[in-house]
């Protein structure tokens, strides 16, 4: 969940600083999505029993399908870490990553074309892809490096936690 983010190198105004941690948007997003699947897949199984589902059969099996592929993936590489309980450093959740993006990706279009007039999709795709490349944009000084004084990256601690202006661990 992004709690504790991992500083990188020096921290002083000049030296050039990195912060591990990515587009919080899709991170939190594909999060979301992942664990509210098994709740929406229980939701549809009551309404397969009570046969009030009103999608077509085979467009209901084939979302399920895909969508089930790509949450066992997220599932098949977290769950392990998660049920070790050790903490879960970057590199052992990017292919979790991978999966929970696809399938946040796989969510947000079946669900609006599903309850969305087809024109309307499109503009809730586009959106989406604007908000996400936009949050990558202003996160991108953190990701690639920023070798200006630290003042100049208010805005970017959007939680408490995070160590973009001082690290909380230092000793």
């Amino acid at each position: 969940m992004m709690h504790f983010p991992m500083r990188m190198v020096g921290w002083d105004d000049y030296g050039i600083k990195y912060l591990e941690i990515g587009n919080p948007l899709l991170w939190w997003g594909s999060a979301i999505a992942c664990l509210l699947f098994p709740i929406q897949v229980l939701y549809w199984l009551g309404c397969h029993q009570r046969q009030c589902l009103r999608w077509r059969g085979s467009e209901f099996r084939d979302y399920i399908d895909g969508a089930m592929i790509l949450w066992g993936g997220w599932a098949l590489h977290y769950l392990p870490f998660f049920l070790m309980g050790r903490v879960t450093y970057l590199h052992h959740y990017l292919p979790a990553l991978y999966f929970g993006i696809l399938f946040l990706a796989y969510q947000i279009y079946h669900m609006s074309a599903w309850y969305l007039k087809p024109r309307t999709v499109r503009v809730v795709l586009y959106a989406c892809v604007g908000v996400a490349a936009l949050v990558f944009w202003w996160f991108s000084p953190l990701t690639y490096g920023w070798d200006k004084p630290i003042k100049d990256l208010r805005g970017m601690q959007w939680v408490d936690s995070w160590p973009v202006y001082e690290d909380k661990f230092d000793l």
